[in-house]
């Protein structure tokens, strides 16, 4: 969709991928849970029946087990359309997120360069942080993401390369800004994995999630306006304009659209403890049928992961798995070894368990002796997911058996009797008895052979 970049803008996306490469050595990612689901569970558009010739590019992802599920045309250049505003947010949120009450006067220079949609501010008006948020998260509105940025930044354009270093922090380099609210511009670009990185960002900060969930806020009446109703942009949260997008488990993120870019949506949905990131991207409109792509493509790639995929327990607290040999016990021979935890996996929900997962099982020893305690460990049970270790669960014992003293004391008599000790004493004293009869035995000896001389 993009026509051919000028020679200024190849080399400075050069300069930007490089940049990247240095900050990418200091980076690090936030680490996420271990999935048991391996790359070739990965999806393709066939598998949602995506309208692949209707988007430029689509992403899934699982939140919890930081697992891509589909990544069409993720690498791409497509137009950011109004997905810069999330950017614009995270950058809001983490510099006045925490004086959601203090004012702010519009001033003729943050409305200059305003065009597209917007809520009308004036210059003059005062009006709070939240307000301002909430038009821009909410409302789409062009003016109040400029008012925030010439707030925050000083200037657009300072807050504008604030933009593109936070971006290249996150790591995503193919992503170059030039204004705070995606008004189209040739030399402004993105792509579908830079946009994934971004909303992860996003995600993680609660009053963004909070606010671009709402689906109508009201702006207080200020020095200048009455009341304002602003009602969500995204139809997948809003059903004021338009209902058959509505998807019931989707919260936050963006949505929006221009001739040159197209639609493009970036959502959550949460559903059963799993949360997907859905990203659609360069979506057309079909007029006769009066459907906008962006939608219809999102809520296919939701339905795929929500009945593609789930948490399913493998191994559940309790379960017997054998028995272990027990010694100084006078009431039982064996006792039960269970597990001491369940194990969940996020697996394919076709998955075989019979055949893909299976289990072994250790004991730390070959019998247990007497006192037992209940709950003793005395195992591990290991459990593999396509030839791979996905988790283990340690196995204890189900009751706990009382030592016989009776056998106890036979068992240091026995002991006693077979050291090394005892049998050194022993061995000593018979050879000092030994020693002993043949002295006496030649003293004797001699004594009756001296009487005999002499009697």
């Amino acid at each position: 969709m993009i026509g051919k970049k000028t020679g200024k803008v190849c080399r400075l996306r050069a300069v930007i991928r490089c940049a990247a490469l240095f900050f990418a050595l200091f980076f690090v990612l936030s680490p996420l849970p271990v999935s048991a689901i391996t790359s070739r569970d990965a999806a393709t558009p066939d598998d949602m029946d995506l309208a692949v010739d209707r988007i430029d590019g689509a992403y899934l992802y699982n939140i919890e087990n930081d697992f891509v599920a589909l990544a069409y045309n993720a690498d791409e250049t497509v137009f950011p359309t109004s997905t810069v505003k999330i950017m614009t947010g995270i950058l809001a949120i983490e510099a006045l997120g925490d004086r959601l009450t203090e004012t702010v006067t519009v001033t003729a220079e943050m409305l200059e360069d305003v065009t597209g949609n917007r809520i009308g501010f004036k210059e003059g008006e005062t009006v709070t942080v939240e307000s301002l948020l909430y038009a821009m998260l909410v409302g789409g509105a062009n003016d109040a993401a400029y008012i925030l940025a010439e707030r925050i930044g000083g200037t657009v354009d300072e807050f504008v390369g604030m933009m593109n270093r936070r971006a290249l922090e996150i790591g995503a380099a193919a992503t170059h800004y030039t204004n705070p609210c995606g008004i189209h511009d040739y030399d402004m670009y993105t792509t579908v994995s830079d946009t994934a990185k971004i909303a992860l960002v996003a995600y993680k900060l609660p009053l963004f999630m909070e606010i671009t969930s709402t689906s109508k806020y009201v702006i207080p009446e200020t020095n200048m306006s009455e009341y304002r109703n602003v009602f969500n942009r995204n139809y997948l949260l809003s059903t004021d304009s338009v209902y058959k997008y509505y998807y019931q488990d989707a919260a936050g993120m963006n949505s929006g659209s221009t001739s040159q870019g197209g639609y493009s949506v970036v959502t959550t949905a949460s559903r059963e403890g799993l949360t997907y990131l859905a990203i659609v991207m360069g979506a057309d409109v079909d007029e006769e049928s009066d459907t906008i792509y962006s939608y219809t493509e999102a809520a296919k790639l939701l339905d795929y992961a929500f009945s593609a995929y789930a948490n399913i327990t493998i191994v559940e607290a309790g379960e017997f798995i054998c028995d272990i040999p027990v010694e100084m016990s006078g009431t039982t021979d064996v006792v039960s070894l269970v597990t001491a935890d369940s194990l969940t996996l996020y697996l394919p929900t076709d998955t075989d368990l019979k055949t893909e997962v299976k289990r072994s099982r250790k004991t730390n020893y070959d019998s247990l002796t007497a006192p037992v305690l209940e709950g003793q460990t005395a195992g591990v049970l290991t459990v593999m997911y396509n030839d791979e270790i996905v988790g283990n669960v340690d196995l204890v014992t189900t009751v706990a058996v009382a030592r016989s003293e009776f056998l106890y004391t036979l068992e240091r008599i026995k002991s006693f009797a077979t050291g090394r000790f005892f049998i050194s004493a022993v061995i000593s004293a018979v050879v000092f008895t030994v020693i002993f009869v043949l002295a006496k035995a030649v003293y004797l000896h001699r004594k009756q052979k001296y009487r005999g001389r002499y009697s």
